[in-house]
């Protein structure tokens, strides 16, 4: 975990419905403090839970502040990390020696930790299980992993006995977390509004936009964000009211989300082209449109485009 640590979509669509090729539209970014966490169902041992639930949050207050030395000591004496590009750090010196390294390698580094589960299958043992989203810096795009911690009970304190962190390089919807919000952007005279929100009971992103022009009705559309199934990439499905839709494969380079869409206009007409949503800060991106195909004519890539996230109300 990255307590282990050292070692978007049919948005793009939008993006694709709003700015490019017929009307085509786009999205964006944020960054957070450590995220509420949720626990397994409650039973005997709630203390017990919320002392682990706790210890994870000073974890991650201390990862976030770069103290190396309160982040070991949330290890036994003699405890391990595993990392999830394969190095093993044993016993609290190496883990502290190893989180300075890191630490000052990449002095902007942030996560976040969500914790899914506790469970206590033994006296004095509890297993942990969570995701942790980290970014090195205020422009460097968000990437989740999921970690497992053991704790062992040492003079009525938790520690972490053992942890490994893995799913490095997987497509995860908490990954495009950043997203969420209300954004908004001017194309020309036009004004073009995205709202994305995460249903909160199915692993699906759902955004809507609206680009205005003055003087006309709006243009609207909708886009569902998953990840599919048969591949496990994050996938995104896009419609606009006249009728055109597409889709998008997002695949993330560590600095920009690149998204693949193919579509069809309200006339039949095939559309192609690269979506590249770069991160400038928390809350602004830039949007362009590379490659860009409608039937058989190639068109001039787009300059970027800022996009800014409204303030959270």
């Amino acid at each position: 975990m990255k307590r282990s640590i050292i070692a978007s979509s049919a948005l793009a669509t939008a993006f694709a419905v709003a700015f490019a090729i017929g009307g085509q539209a786009q999205l964006p970014p944020k960054v957070a403090t450590p995220l509420p966490a949720t626990v397994a169902a409650a039973a005997p041992n709630e203390a017990d839970r919320e002392a682990i639930v706790k210890a994870s949050r000073e974890f991650a207050e201390a990862f976030n502040k770069g103290d190396a030395k309160a982040v070991a000591g949330m290890w036994t004496e003699n405890g391990e990390s595993r990392e999830a590009t394969g190095e093993t750090f044993v016993g609290r010196a190496a883990i502290e020696k190893a989180y300075a390294a890191y630490f000052k390698a990449n002095p902007d580094a942030k996560i976040e930790l969500l914790v899914k589960a506790v469970r206590f299958p033994a006296k004095d043992m509890a297993i942990e299980e969570g995701l942790i989203r980290q970014s090195r810096g205020p422009k460097d795009l968000p990437r989740t992993t999921s970690y497992v911690a053991v704790h062992s009970r040492e003079g009525g304190q938790w520690k972490v006995a053992l942890s490994s962190e893995a799913g490095v390089g997987q497509d995860r919807l908490e990954d495009l977390e950043w997203l969420h919000g209300e954004w908004t952007t001017k194309v020309k005279d036009d004004t073009v509004k995205f709202s994305v929100v995460r249903d909160p009971k199915k692993p699906t992103i759902t955004a809507t936009f609206t680009r205005t022009p003055p003087g006309k009705d709006p243009i609207t559309g909708s886009i569902r964000i998953s990840l599919d199934p048969e591949t496990g990439r994050i996938r995104s499905w896009g419609f606009e009211d006249d009728g055109a839709h597409w889709q998008g494969l997002w695949f993330c380079d560590g600095k920009s989300w690149v998204i693949d869409a193919r579509g069809v206009l309200a006339n039949g007409t095939p559309t192609a082209e690269r979506i590249v949503l770069q991160r400038v800060g928390p809350d602004v991106i830039t949007w362009r449109a590379i490659d860009r195909v409608v039937g058989d004519t190639h068109l001039a890539d787009t300059a970027p485009m800022r996009l800014t996230r409204a303030a959270a109300k």
